[in-house]
């Protein structure tokens, strides 16, 4: 896959994900991470985003009308995966 855009996160996609997967998570979701005791949801749902576990696309949508769909693996540096 050829990327057209920055090979990183932003900080906006990031919070949507963390948003969305701590959501998932308080409804029932199991965790992909090891919960430690006294962790929140919000910990695990970081944790889970820095371990790369989560099987997410991250659509980037330009002005003209076209997108791009980007892994999320493929946007976090390699020395978290």
């Amino acid at each position: 896959m050829v990327l057209t855009t920055q090979r990183r996160l932003t900080k906006y996609e990031e919070t949507k994900i963390i948003g969305g997967r701590a959501l998932q998570l308080s409804v029932g979701a199991f965790p992909l991470v090891k919960p430690e005791p006294g962790d929140t949801i919000f910990t695990i749902a970081v944790k889970e985003l820095k371990a790369g576990v989560l099987p997410i696309v991250i659509r980037r949508r330009y002005p003209d009308g076209t997108y791009e769909d980007v892994l999320l693996q493929d946007l976090l540096p390699a020395r978290l995966i």
